[in-house]
């Protein structure tokens, strides 16, 4: 690698190999085809930094070509406790240095909540740090009412996390929260427990009255409907999230799950910044049967792929 820093691209994704809580059922074809979509997020699209989620005792460095593993670090939980985490994130140690992480724990009616990872990140040349969330919250399946609150205290330790992790370092750092929040953007976690907003102007405007007074831009605003226009004539295949239910049709089949928020400090004219002409959902054929209009089994959720760019700040004669 030789030149300046002038791009992070980065990624997420939900492989459905580890679940949490579960002994991977994954097959060695499952397997097989996570690792060639994770080196496709690294090799054709050039991430130097790929958060993912269902990897649970996985070792992801080993995911990576031969070519570039003793370049990559990760940063994953192998504690091997009933509860740990099943996130995991993989890093270029060219670009970036990880110098601080926590795991983000809490309980809900005695029960223990996995809130997420937090990484702090040294990124080189530019300098300057890099906070990196992760996160993969609780799903719907058995008692609705318990994950929805259990999302809800989440949301709250993440939030709480990556205020300690912030101040630490300064707080205008960047911050980049990554997850598959099995919540859509318009959900109660995203207002007072994590807030967050789908106004750009709204985030750049806001000015915080203490360190605890966060509010972030979500991207994923922008992917809750179809993703390609209707015109009659070529009717594309529907695309409406990043999410689909297996085995079912209906109006909720789609859901927008999978998302990408960032701090003010990120939707600037200058320093590190999203580029969101290069934010998106990842649709090559390896995930997504356009045919049928539906994702590659076994997947059930589409990565999605960013870059944070480096803009030079104003000069003045």
């Amino acid at each position: 690698m030789s030149g300046v820093l002038e791009r992070i691209p980065f990624a997420w994704w939900n492989t459905k190999v580890s679940p949490p809580s579960t002994r991977s059922r994954a097959t060695t074809e499952h397997r097989t085809a996570a690792v060639n979509v994770f080196r496709t997020l690294v090799e054709q699209h050039g991430c130097r930094l790929v958060a993912l989620a269902e990897v649970r005792r996985e070792d992801v460095l080993r995911w990576l070509p031969d070519g570039l593993r003793a370049s990559w670090n990760s940063l994953s939980d192998t504690s091997g406790e009933l509860h740990d985490f099943d996130i995991a994130i993989a890093y270029d140690r060219r670009s970036l240095t990880l110098m601080d992480h926590v795991w983000v724990r809490t309980h809900h009616a005695a029960n223990a909540v996995r809130a997420g990872l937090v990484a702090t990140f040294g990124v080189h040349d530019r300098g300057g740090w890099l906070v990196v969330a992760a996160a993969h919250w609780r799903s719907n399946l058995g008692d609705a009412a318990d994950a929805d609150a259990r999302r809800s205290r989440s949301a709250e330790a993440l939030r709480d996390a990556i205020i300690v992790s912030t101040e630490a370092v300064g707080e205008d750092v960047p911050v980049l929260i990554l997850g598959d929040f099995n919540a859509e953007p318009f959900e109660r976690q995203f207002d007072a427990s994590l807030p967050a907003a789908r106004s750009r102007a709204a985030v750049q405007r806001h000015r915080p009255r203490s360190s605890s007074d966060l509010l972030f831009y979500n991207a994923a605003w922008r992917w809750l409907g179809e993703r390609h226009a209707w015109d009659g004539e070529q009717q594309p295949a529907t695309l409406a999230g990043t999410f689909c239910s297996t085995g079912t049709v209906g109006q909720t089949s789609w859901r927008t799950f999978d998302q990408v928020l960032v701090s003010p400090s990120l939707l600037r004219g200058y320093g590190w910044s999203l580029d969101e002409r290069a934010l998106g959902i990842h649709e090559d054929s390896a995930v997504f049967d356009r045919a049928g209009a539906r994702l590659r089994a076994p997947f059930d959720h589409l990565p999605i792929v960013g870059h944070l760019r480096w803009l030079a700040p104003p000069t003045t004669d």
